[in-house]
């Protein structure tokens, strides 16, 4: 199978097909899935909420908190930092909170933004400000403060005494929360020492006005929307100018020690590895020829497909392939954080050459941890739009290394919809993953070029 650079994508995505047709008999769909892309110049469409309850924008969204205590929502890699300053009985911070930070919860869920807020209290002109605060914060120690605090602003707008110690309490048992250990907090002082140290914060911020207060990567922005928003795509085009850069500065590292096995053209050689699939899934494997960055080399991979709720899923396996790190030349030992960002550098490089139809515009997520077999994998979310013959695509990918073999796992379904619904069954399938031992190479196998 000798395949060109110029049409790899597009043969590659046919050549599933043809796979799994003879595997199968049926005609797989192939498109693929998940979350949201960072925007460049030429911004990738964003999955819409279309009006949902205050309580529900941020669901499903990872939370943390800050080194200093407050609460955080978004990914830690984000390469913009939004901190919002507010009151919760300041009516000037539950219209910026309701106008300008809900509608960031796409832009948290597609990894360009991490979120803090910082509470202040005795600001606003509502009783019990301060006790507001408070169990807000609490419930924050049962991941319960976004939910809360989106429930404190909505009250705030409709009840005549909306901090009163029965309506926080009413809250507290709305959210589910366990109130043991809520009252345990809120008779503590840890929720105290969060409030004195955003006194002591806006005290020391020279570049503090008032509240509603809102910075990006540490500049203070405009609170209206369209200000801020602005501000966060200049962030975001100057973090994918770096992003590129890294790409293009990527070269090959001879000292990697990754075993790449002796091709075995037109030999179906499944992976050393066990997955569970679901009834009704099917497998394809064969070998890729690619014009790599630095040779011409030749890929293994493997295709599972089949139903998933509201759709066809997909999980395309490329592996036994070399890390092209990053280094500035000098370097002599390869350390596990290089090699964990060259999975990274590797799964988008090969994105490109092999995943998605040439001519797509194509966007990616910043680099996080995922998970294949319950062991930790570098990946990131991905989407391709305006392809010249197949529909837009949305998904993921997650690499990792065993038995000194590389590994990455892309992940997708059709339509695009059934990522909202089938997301969880398909990672249950990748936990699945069992690694072995790989095949003892063939001395007698004669490597193509760049092998």
């Amino acid at each position: 199978m000798n395949i060109s650079f110029s049409k790899s994508h597009r043969l590659f995505l046919l050549l599933i097909g043809l796979l799994l047709a003879a595997c199968s008999g049926q005609t797989p769909a192939a498109s693929p899935p998940a979350p949201t892309p960072v925007p460049s110049d030429t911004p990738l469409p964003v999955a819409q909420v279309t009006n949902p309850p205050a309580s529900a924008v941020f669901d499903r969204l990872p939370q943390a908190v800050s080194p200093t205590g407050f609460p955080q929502l978004g990914f830690s890699n984000a390469p913009v930092s939004v901190t919002v300053y507010v009151g919760f009985g300041d009516q000037a911070s539950r219209d910026f909170y309701t106008d300008t930070v809900l509608p960031l919860a796409d832009r948290i869920r597609g990894g360009e933004v991490l979120l803090t807020i910082v509470p202040l209290a005795g600001r606003g002109d509502i009783a019990n400000e301060r006790e507001a605060a408070r169990a807000a914060l609490c419930a924050g120690e049962q991941d319960g403060f976004w939910s809360f605090t989106n429930h404190l602003f909505e009250s705030a707008q409709t009840d005549s005494d909306p901090f009163s110690q029965a309506k926080l309490v009413e809250a507290a048992n709305r959210l589910a929360l366990d109130l043991a250990l809520w009252d345990a907090c809120l008779t503590g002082n840890h929720a105290d020492e969060i409030l004195s140290e955003a006194d002591r914060q806006v005290s020391s911020n020279e570049i503090f006005t008032e509240i509603p207060f809102v910075t990006v990567n540490d500049a203070s922005s405009l609170t209206d929307s369209e200000s801020l928003n602005f501000t966060i795509d200049l962030a975001v085009r100057q973090f994918n100018e770096r992003l590129q850069q890294a790409l293009v500065e990527t070269t090959p590292e001879t000292t990697d020690e990754a075993v790449v096995l002796p091709p075995t053209m037109n030999e179906q050689v499944p992976p050393p590895l066990i997955i569970g699939l679901p009834s009704g899934w099917e497998t394809g494997y064969d070998n890729l020829v690619l014009q790599d960055v630095d040779a011409i080399r030749t890929i293994p991979f493997a295709v599972y497909q089949g139903p998933i709720t509201g759709g066809t899923g997909t999980i395309v396996l490329l592996w036994s392939f070399p890390n092209l790190l990053r280094t500035d030349g000098l370097q002599t030992t390869i350390t596990p954080e290089m090699l964990r960002e060259g999975l990274w550098l590797d799964g988008l490089r090969l994105l490109r050459l092999a995943i998605v139809e040439n001519g797509c515009n194509v966007g990616t997520d910043l680099r996080r941890e995922y998970s294949v077999g319950r062991m930790a994998a570098e990946g990131t979310q991905f989407a391709a739009v305006d392809c010249p013959e197949l529909p837009d695509t949305r998904g993921w990918f997650a690499g990792l290394r065993q038995f000194n073999l590389n590994f990455v796992f892309y992940v997708y379904t059709e339509p695009i919809e059934a990522m909202d619904t089938a997301q969880d069954e398909l990672q249950t399938i990748l936990d699945t993953v069992l690694f072995s031992a790989p095949p003892t190479p063939d001395p007698a196998a004669t490597p193509t070029a760049g092998q």
